[in-house]
């Protein structure tokens, strides 16, 4: 493998991972709503996702997924739900706010469910899989050792994807410790981050799968 190819790929990752998508702005709503810690967990589970297409990417697999008739389909759309139904829950518990159900709701976020919601996020994202179908193996150089490229790049994008992430998730966090206990700040927020999870989820919806 050669250092620029390598570094052609780094950079082209980096600014991919800048770029506000379905992962941005779900670790960016998890740091703002429930401060830093859980966002990170939500960036570990975005890896992991990650994780999974590299390795069914190096196999091959990946494409077999992609155009395996309606499976990748059921998983964007089960990923889907899952993300309205979380959007919907802030956007009621919104309302609910300064009550007890409101309270409950606000400190149940865990760090295994910001990992589960971010995990399901990348999982469901047909961009994700596409980058791995499509774009990943344009630096890859076939009289080379091939799973040992696909391992470099994997663990380029899984840290720098991760690092970055979690800077989202740190600022996100800043701007839940500014506005304290803001009572109206805290309505505006809860409606926010509901409204940006449906929107997420209607990304999905209509988002096509191409390789192409």
């Amino acid at each position: 493998m050669e250092f620029k190819i390598w570094f052609t790929y780094l950079a082209t990752d980096f600014l991919l991972s800048l770029t506000p998508g379905p992962a941005v702005i779900l670790v960016s709503t998890q740091g703002l709503k429930y401060g830093a810690k859980p966002s990170y967990f939500g960036s570990f589970g975005i890896s992991s996702a990650e994780l999974i297409y590299f390795i069914l990417s190096a196999f091959g697999l990946s494409t077999v997924i992609l155009n395996a008739g309606h499976l990748f389909e059921y998983i964007k759309i089960a990923g889907a739900l899952y993300l309205l139904w979380l959007g919907g829950s802030m956007l009621y518990n919104s309302f609910k706010m300064g009550t007890a159900i409101s309270h409950k709701a606000d400190i149940a976020q865990d760090n295994i469910n910001s990992f589960i919601q971010g995990f399901i996020t990348e999982v469901a994202n047909p961009n994700a899989i596409i980058f791995f179908v499509a774009l990943l193996p344009q630096f890859v150089d076939p009289s080379r050792n091939i799973l040992f490229q696909f391992l470099v790049y994997g663990l380029t994008t899984i840290i720098m994807d991760t690092l970055i992430l979690m800077c989202y998730g740190w600022l996100g966090a800043k701007g839940k410790k500014l506005a304290g206990q803001n009572t109206a700040f805290k309505k505006w927020k809860d409606r926010i981050s509901g409204l940006v999870l449906i929107g997420i989820c209607i990304n999905l919806f209509f988002t096509k799968r191409s390789a192409a």
